[in-house]
């Protein structure tokens, strides 16, 4: 038979994951960082988020930003041991992972699908995942604040799609990599590179307006593409 009319076996689909609202099982640890901090609640949580892009896109140190929280809530200065005791709060409270996401991994895992971690989080807490347990089931992660650039920037979907050329020796195919993520910009923009992308509706949210959880939603969008998990 010839070459042009050999049938190509299709690849094997690569699953990326986010981490925040579609692997974590909550979205605000200002509680837990509150109890060590103290100060006003609110100014605390609006300090936590108006400088945590800085942070997940590599542009502060763990001491600088845990400096800034803290500062606007009145503590002037933090000790290294400070510092570490809050990122390690931190890192705790977001590395709950919600159950069913659990589920998923496990099984994803049990049939070998290579699962990959593409997510906008802090050198920190990209050293902090790399230590849980769970993620012997990944082949890498991919940490905006250690590639210093963030979803939705065209150029964190690259470095995905060439360090998955690298692993697997030959060049990787977009539309292979099927990629979920709670944000419609970061769908959007793995999208327009031609990767197989779907908005996981953030963990916490399904039932609301008829909403399923995201998990079930990707086993299912993975049966479609031939990827069975039972």
């Amino acid at each position: 038979m010839s070459k042009r009319r050999s049938r190509r076996t299709p690849p094997r689909p690569t699953v990326a994951l986010d981490f925040g609202g579609v692997l974590s099982a909550g979205h605000d640890p200002v509680p837990d960082l509150h109890e060590l901090l103290g100060g006003d609640a609110d100014v605390l949580t609006e300090a936590v988020w108006a400088q945590r892009p800085a942070y997940d896109a590599g542009a502060l140190s763990a001491s600088e930003y845990w400096g800034a929280v803290a500062a606007a809530v009145g503590v002037d200065h933090l000790s290294e041991l400070e510092v570490t005791e809050l990122q390690n709060a931190d890192n705790r409270y977001f590395l709950q992972l919600d159950p069913a996401s659990r589920s998923l991994l496990h099984d994803l895992a049990r049939h070998r699908v290579r699962l990959v971690l593409l997510s906008n989080a802090s050198v920190a807490f990209g050293e902090a995942v790399r230590r849980a347990d769970w993620f012997e089931a990944f082949s890498f992660a991919v940490i905006s604040g250690e590639e210093r650039v963030v979803k939705p920037e065209r150029e964190i979907y690259e470095i995905l799609l060439s360090a998955l050329a690298h692993e697997t020796g030959g060049v990787s195919i977009p539309s292979a990599v099927l990629f979920f993520d709670d944000r419609e910009d970061n769908v959007e923009a793995a999208r327009a590179l031609g990767i197989d992308a779907h908005l996981w509706p953030r963990n916490g949210q399904e039932g609301a307006d008829g909403l399923e959880h995201g998990a079930r939603a990707a086993r299912r969008i993975l049966a479609e593409r031939g990827v069975e998990l039972d």
